[in-house]
């Protein structure tokens, strides 16, 4: 897994405000630097990054909630490498 997108993806869930993050403004963080990457590598980063974000929104249900359903979302809409 690529530490720099890790950490692009980690800094736009921690910095952003919540209605801009969606599965697609994360998805584009990834593929914006790396456009050939593997369902499977997007998956991990994208996953590894929501988990220690929801650290951050501990006393915050709502968007916790928001973070999760993005893990739930299919990544291969509209993605096909």
């Amino acid at each position: 897994m690529s530490t720099e997108l890790y950490q692009k993806v980690y800094s736009f869930l921690a910095n952003s405000p919540l209605e801009h993050v969606t599965a697609s403004s994360v998805i584009f963080q990834v593929i914006e630097e790396e456009s050939w990457i593997t369902k499977e590598e997007l998956r991990s980063i994208v996953n590894n990054a929501i988990d220690a974000s929801l650290n951050i929104y501990s006393n915050d249900i709502p968007a916790q909630n928001k973070l999760l359903r993005i893990l739930v979302q299919p990544v291969n809409r509209g993605y096909n490498p």
